[in-house]
């Protein structure tokens, strides 16, 4: 099982075999992205798409010298599972 993820303006969209199934909306400013809200279908939880979502989320902003913003619970709750990325948040 393979989960795309897709860059929007507002999103990162999740996809398992073409079927969007998930999706993390975030703002970014300046060098500051905010985190704000993780979805994901109940058919396509517990397959990981939302660690995906917020890993490619930090793996972007830490790529770009951003910084995060974790207002989204999921997310906030993922850096404290993964404190190697501990280093991005802000605010």
């Amino acid at each position: 099982m393979t989960v795309e993820i897709r860059r929007t303006p507002r999103y990162y969209e999740a996809y398992l075999d073409g079927e969007r199934v998930g999706e993390l909306g975030y703002e970014r400013h300046d060098d500051v992205v905010t985190a704000i809200h993780t979805e994901v279908e109940p058919a396509a939880e517990g397959k990981g798409v939302g660690g995906r979502l917020a890993q490619t989320l930090l793996d972007d902003a830490r790529a770009a010298g951003e910084r995060v913003v974790p207002l989204c619970p999921f997310v906030k709750g993922w850096i404290e599972r993964h404190p190697d990325y501990a280093d991005l948040v802000t605010g």
